[in-house]
């Protein structure tokens, strides 16, 4: 995924710890990359770059 289709707010599939997790991003980092959340553990993570981003998470809803 590419830098610039990174949107703040969305969750997406990200490599952490070498395991892929869903990651909210909260925040640009002022170190670069950005600040996260990792929805299943609830630890807040550094993405340094868009590599480790693989794609977004899509929530549907459920309909009865």
């Amino acid at each position: 995924m590419k830098g610039k289709d990174v949107q703040i707010g969305e969750t997406y599939i990200v490599k952490v710890s070498g395991k892929l997790a869903p990651v909210q991003i909260l925040r640009a980092s002022p170190h670069g990359g950005w600040d996260g959340r990792n929805r299943a553990t609830g630890r807040d993570v550094h993405i340094r770059g868009a590599g480790r981003i693989r794609r977004p998470v899509h929530v549907f809803p459920i309909v009865p």
